[in-house]
């Protein structure tokens, strides 16, 4: 999960190989990166603060609505926004525009920045395995629009100035070596700024439908 400082915005990976119409390789470059594993659902607030795994399902409402409000209580050194203008999906990509203010001098000695650009699914459609029936599931991360990594672009940022660019991809991916594309229509996304040094997210905002 996500986190800015009056908000939060959360993507979901999903890694299961019993559902790879779920998965992505950005997930399993996260999982990977977080030291995921596949028994109790993870969940990272502000990138960096790892809630316990419980096995009993009733308690993670409770348990994240606590880190939740953690995560919103701290304050942000950036002010970022979607470009409305520069941001759509056409027949050939994604696009992204970000706008990002530096509000405090401290930003100007990191240089761990990533900025990234997750796109999303509100709502993948996948087989259950009991029944195969269609369900969907909520806020699917599909990619991160970056590096070959799949993990966000080097970012360097200086207080009083404003940087601004636009991100693109192509809205599909090739999992299994077949095109499997994304629903246009259910795509959203979340742009965060995060310090790989220390995982901690800086500030992040969301457009949950282009």
């Amino acid at each position: 999960m996500v986190t800015s400082n009056d908000s939060l915005s959360y993507v979901v990976w999903y890694q299961s190989p019993l559902h790879p119409e779920l998965s992505s390789p950005a997930g399993n470059e996260r999982g990977r990166r977080y030291n995921v594993d596949g028994f109790w659902p993870s969940a990272f607030f502000d990138g960096f603060y790892r809630a316990p795994q419980e096995p009993n399902v009733d308690s993670f409402f409770s348990l994240y609505k606590g880190m939740a409000g953690q995560a919103r209580s701290v304050s942000s050194v950036l002010s970022m926004a979607i470009d409305t203008a520069n941001t759509r999906v056409d027949s050939a990509l994604v696009h992204v525009g970000i706008h990002i203010t530096a509000t405090d001098t401290s930003v100007d000695h990191i240089s761990s920045l990533m900025l990234a650009a997750v796109v999303f699914e509100d709502s993948a459609p996948f087989k259950s395995l009991v029944g195969g029936d269609s369900l969907y599931a909520r806020f699917c991360g599909r990619c991160v629009i970056g590096d070959t990594l799949g993990w966000g672009v080097p970012l360097k940022l200086h207080f009083g100035s404003d940087f601004d660019t636009v991100l693109t991809t192509a809205p599909w991916d090739t999992l299994d070596g077949s095109v499997r594309h994304w629903n246009r229509s259910r795509l959203g996304v979340v742009v965060l700024v995060q310090d790989t040094s220390s995982l901690r997210v800086m500030q992040s905002v969301s457009k949950f439908r282009f």
